[in-house]
């Protein structure tokens, strides 16, 4: 979006989900497969869903270090199953030049973008 326009309000919303990802690579699996809806929990399945997430929650604080050093008006929630970071003030593609540059993937995180009208038609 061109930083100087002047009709539209631009919000961008990141949403970091603790218990998912967005999709799972060959290779990978998910760790509430083994534990959810199973009449038989194995440990080393407990074990797995602990590594998981503690990786999980380790790359979403990352993530959000990323985005709050790049730009401090973030607007950051916590829900029960995620951490939704939003600003009208940050292009997003700044966003995704920095996240890409530190490592991580589109698959780890939602976008949303959504435009406003200011004033008139567009």
């Amino acid at each position: 979006m061109n930083k100087d326009q002047l009709t539209c309000i631009q919000n961008v919303r990141f949403i970091f989900n603790f218990f998912e990802k967005k999709e799972w690579l060959p290779g990978e699996e998910d760790p509430f497969k083994n534990i959810t809806n199973q009449n038989k929990v194995s440990h080393q399945s407990v074990r797995d869903l602990s590594i998981f997430l503690a990786t999980r929650l380790s790359k979403i604080a990352a993530m959000m270090e990323v985005l709050q050093a790049l730009h401090s008006e973030w607007l950051i929630t916590g829900k029960k199953d995620k951490i939704i970071m939003e600003t009208e003030t940050f292009d997003f593609n700044d966003a995704l030049e920095a996240l890409k540059s530190n490592g991580f993937t589109d698959d780890e995180y939602i976008l949303k973008i959504e435009y406003e009208r200011k004033w008139g038609m567009l």
